[in-house]
């Protein structure tokens, strides 16, 4: 990490300086990952005004403090700089354990029971056009294609939607009036 100190119409010191170098290994020591840290101090009509600019691989954060004293200033810029840090980290940390797609998938699925599929049938061109309800299933394991089939076979539905093993991606696979079966697989660009 690198500590830029910058003070205008205000000498900075060394007592400044070693203050500011150990409150940032503190901040160091709470998220390591800090590419810079500009601390900017000012003097302005018995006002010290602290201003801290911290940078890190995707992140930038801003704070600022205005007090009578330097070390309070400095105090109070780097209890909220640290403050935002550990926000920013707890944040992280939510995302990480946020649910996988499975888990998501196998949530929504629900218990296998058959939802009525709604539609409104104002503005089409074929008011005659019948709509049905589909039972919504999804296996939530991955497997292989000729495990869909087998398990599309023993349910007797005609469709399966599945996570396929090899490619980790949501496939179907259907079956065909002549008893053949069916398999599609998504290509992303």
């Amino acid at each position: 990490m690198q500590i830029h100190i910058t003070g205008r119409h205000l000498e900075i010191t060394d007592d400044i300086r070693t203050y500011v170098e150990k409150r940032a290994k503190k901040i160091e020591s709470i998220f390591n990952r800090i590419d810079d840290l500009q601390v900017v101090m000012e003097l302005e009509k018995n006002r010290y005004f602290a201003e801290v600019n911290l940078t890190t691989r995707r992140s930038t954060f801003h704070v600022q403090a205005e007090t009578h004293d330097v070390f309070s200033s400095l105090d109070d810029v780097m209890d909220k700089i640290e403050e935002r840090i550990r926000r920013h980290k707890e944040r992280l940390k939510d995302r990480r354990h946020r649910l996988s797609r499975r888990d998501v998938a196998t949530q929504f699925s629900g218990d296998g029971e058959e939802a009525p599929v709604e539609l409104d049938t104002e503005g089409l061109s074929d008011p005659s056009m019948s709509f049905f309800s589909a039972p919504e299933k999804f296996a939530p394991k991955p497997m292989t294609v000729e495990e869909a089939v087998m398990q599309l076979r023993t349910s007797g539905d005609l469709l399966l939607l599945f996570l396929n093993a090899q490619t980790n991606q949501v496939n179907l696979v259907y079956e065909e009036d002549g008893g053949e079966y069916g398999w599609v697989e998504p290509q992303f660009a």
